[in-house]
């Protein structure tokens, strides 16, 4: 009894806090993703039509995901009254008190039945100093590798050796990457030893999650991450190494066989797909490299031929409810978000949209689906391998506002461009490292140094300690 008068006062705080706002003809508004939005319309239409007492019409609305975020927090009034995001918009649009939080019991309970622990770590937030679920999963999202299999060998693109010895023989580079942001660009960063799994790299563990809380501990200055770095370096110098998307775009470098494999997500599989054709398109996980003699050197703990691999994050995409929706929809936001979240809408979600489901044993499922021919072998393998790439890989650790802006300023992904290709930062002003100094043990601790501090307090440092590594 005590836990049933728990759950309704919680309901109360909760519509009294966030109870402000005009009914519209009952009608409940979602934002999905612009590729998702058709068929979302059907299952609503359908949810709706089979139960006469929901009470509510539902438009959905495609949306840019990436920038929902945004959009919500510019101007609640003005947001879906259930809208998708990534879960690391979460603590965010909690701590301004853009979203409110879930409270039916039925719901949470499926969410904790569904989801794996990672997930579970990255969706609650704090209100009045009290843990809420906030974001519900519904796809997964994790970055792999897509290769053009007329230039490239099934088992050259296992490695990062392999590519380049695709790229040698094409003529071409071997690998580019969608974007230079702290997301499409974190298979270095994130990459881990194949024998363990073991980096040394941490972004925000232990972090508490609500407003103004410890941001935990960082560590970018491990020697298997200077090792790396200066492996990536090497390949990025090789005239057939790895290249940043020229400026016509990662498409175009694709379709016109100026890259011989790219890292990308799901959410770039048409254009993929389209730039070289179906058939022509290969998936696989983000290869394995090895460490050179050149890249441990002056490191006590790497050793030349210490395998690794790429690394991920990854993530899942939510539904949040709009903190602005009327008192008087919270029920019905939560019975439709319940069903839009279940395993059986994910899943035909999958079918139809190509959205990997979040829920544990997915795997199984789409399995299935090949061996019943609603998807393609390519289809089949976009999934998996995501799937797969997700054990290599972390959500993104940001559970408060402040730790999504200082991890995505747009410092921390500049040092590491600076970094790889060996240029001054900053360009301009006072600087950081050199050029020169980039290539050299001493100027790739600085850089990983930097890209800590920026982590930890937003800014760049006022000076760099004479010693490093050293806590930031």
């Amino acid at each position: 009894m005590k836990k049933v008068w728990k759950v309704l006062i919680a309901v109360l705080l909760v519509t009294a806090m966030f109870g402000c706002g005009k009914k519209e003809n009952k009608k409940l508004v979602v934002w999905v993703g612009e590729e998702s939005a058709e068929f979302y319309q059907t299952v609503c239409n359908k949810y709706v039509e089979d139960h006469p007492d929901f009470g509510y019409t539902v438009e959905v609305k495609g949306m840019d995901t990436g920038s929902a975020g945004g959009v919500v927090t510019q101007d609640p009034s003005a947001a879906a009254d259930i809208f998708t995001v990534a879960h690391d918009n979460i603590g965010k649009l909690a701590a301004n008190q853009c979203a409110k939080p879930f409270t039916d019991e039925s719901l949470i309970k499926q969410v904790l039945a569904d989801n794996p622990e990672a997930y579970q770590n990255v969706i609650y937030s704090d209100l009045n100093g009290q843990k809420y679920l906030y974001g519900v999963p519904y796809i997964s999202q994790a970055l792999f590798l897509y290769y053009n299999n007329t230039l490239v060998s099934e088992e050259q693109a296992q490695s990062f050796e392999g590519l380049l010895e695709a790229a040698r023989a094409a003529g071409n580079n071997a690998l580019t990457v969608t974007g230079d942001d702290g997301f499409n660009f974190c298979f270095a960063l994130l990459a881990t030893k194949t024998a363990d799994h073991s980096t040394s790299v941490k972004i925000y563990e232990g972090a508490e999650g609500q407003s103004g809380g410890s941001k935990g501990v960082s560590n970018c200055q491990g020697d298997d991450t200077v090792a790396i770095f200066r492996w990536l370096q090497e390949y990025h110098e090789d005239p057939n190494g790895f290249k940043w998307a020229s400026t016509d775009g990662w498409e175009a470098d694709f379709r016109n066989q100026g890259v011989c494999a790219l890292i990308g997500g799901v959410w770039h599989y048409n254009s993929a797909s389209a730039a070289i054709g179906e058939t022509k398109l290969g998936i696989a996980l983000i290869p394995t490299f090895k460490l050179t003699a050149k890249s441990v050197e002056g490191l006590n703990g790497p050793q030349a031929g210490d395998e690794y691999r790429g690394g991920t994050f990854a993530d899942c995409k939510v539904f949040m409810l709009n903190s602005n929706s009327d008192k008087d929809k919270y029920s019905a936001q939560q019975e439709l978000v319940k069903y839009l979240s279940s395993k059986e809408v994910q899943q035909q979600s999958y079918l139809s949209c190509l959205n990997v489901p979040s829920y544990v044993g997915a795997s199984e499922f789409v399995s299935q689906a090949l061996k019943d021919g609603k998807i393609t072998e390519t289809q089949y393998a976009v999934a998996s391998k995501q799937i797969e790439m997700s054990e290599w890989g972390i959500p993104q650790p940001f559970l408060t506002g402040t730790l999504n802006n200082y991890y995505y300023s747009k410092s921390a992904p500049s040092v590491f461009k600076a970094l790889v290709d060996k240029v001054d930062y900053p360009s301009t002003g006072d600087k950081f490292f050199t050029g020169e100094e980039a290539g050299t043990l001493e100027g790739v601790r600085k850089a990983l140094y930097l890209a800590e501090y920026i982590w930890m307090h937003g800014r760049n440092p006022d000076s760099i300690p004479e010693t490093l590594p050293i806590e930031a």
